[in-house]
């Protein structure tokens, strides 16, 4: 059996990284799959990023190490991607290059839907055509080597990145596969904000339906176990799995068994 503990949306929160690795103790658990969006943000984020990543985040690994746990990680829509050469000085990210374990192929896929909020570094339109249902608030920027930049073209911008839907042609899918896919599915109550929108991907959706991966990890949508009351559902043989991280103080984690490459157990947990 393979046994791994995950959890998403941490955003730098050190209490929170110090209750999971307090968790894979407790549940003698030896793969701990963090999720997007490991980072802190607000103010002054460029720096509070690489400080982050060159200070807890590398002791975390190291002492995650020693324990005999592997850590599995990828960069989500609030990472921003100019701080990734800090982080492979010591750790490799999963949307580059999948892991092998016992058999499994563990991979990930960052991006997500274009939305309202005005860092666009990790956003992709879901297919071609489409575009985000909400007006922006505030421009558009994403960043480059100097810092924040304003983008002044939106549409050259995104048709320039290309889709997400053509992009998850190339991620393979079966029942050996593990993948995380930080934008959630539509359609499948696992994408609920707390106004009632709905805001997963047509793309990921058809993606999980053609491939049938044997476990989807998702998150970004925080508080959407919360106001659906779901936090797995199945598309087809696939388990889709989205703990969500709305909890200001407690920490939400699943932790997922793996038997025979056919049935797959998940409890989701908090402390």
């Amino acid at each position: 059996m393979l046994k791994f503990l995950y959890i998403t949306d941490l955003h730098g929160d050190i209490p929170k990284y110090e209750k999971a690795y307090k968790a894979c103790k407790e549940h003698d658990v030896k793969i701990l799959h963090l999720g997007a969006d490991l980072l802190p943000k607000g103010g002054g984020i460029l720096h509070e990023q690489k400080r982050f990543i060159n200070g807890y985040l590398k002791e975390f690994y190291r002492k995650c190490t020693e324990d005999g746990i592997q850590v599995l990680a990828f960069f989500g829509n609030d990472d921003l991607y100019t701080r990734k050469k800090y982080f492979r000085k010591y750790a490799s990210l999963l949307d580059e290059a999948p892991v092998i374990i016992d058999g499994y192929t563990f991979s990930a896929y960052p991006y997500v839907l274009d939305y309202p909020f005005g860092l666009k570094s990790a956003c992709k339109r879901d297919r071609e055509g489409w575009k985000c249902p909400e007006p922006y608030l505030g421009r558009p920027i994403d960043v480059g080597d100097k810092g924040f930049e304003e983008i002044t073209d939106i549409d050259s911008y995104f048709k320039a990145k290309g889709t997400i839907e053509n992009d998850l042609k190339a991620l393979k899918g079966g029942p050996k596969a593990v993948v995380a896919i930080h934008c959630p599915p539509e359609g499948v109550n696992l994408d609920v904000c707390q106004d009632g929108r709905r805001v997963g991907s047509k793309a990921v959706y058809d993606f999980i339906e053609r491939e049938q991966p044997l476990c989807v990890l998702s998150g970004h949508i925080h508080e959407s176990p919360e106001c659906s009351g779901e936090w797995k559902a199945t598309i087809g043989k696939t388990l889709v799995i989205q703990p969500g991280q709305y909890q200001i103080s407690d920490l939400s984690y699943v932790i997922v068994e793996i038997e025979n490459d056919i049935k797959v157990n998940a409890f989701k947990c908090s402390c």
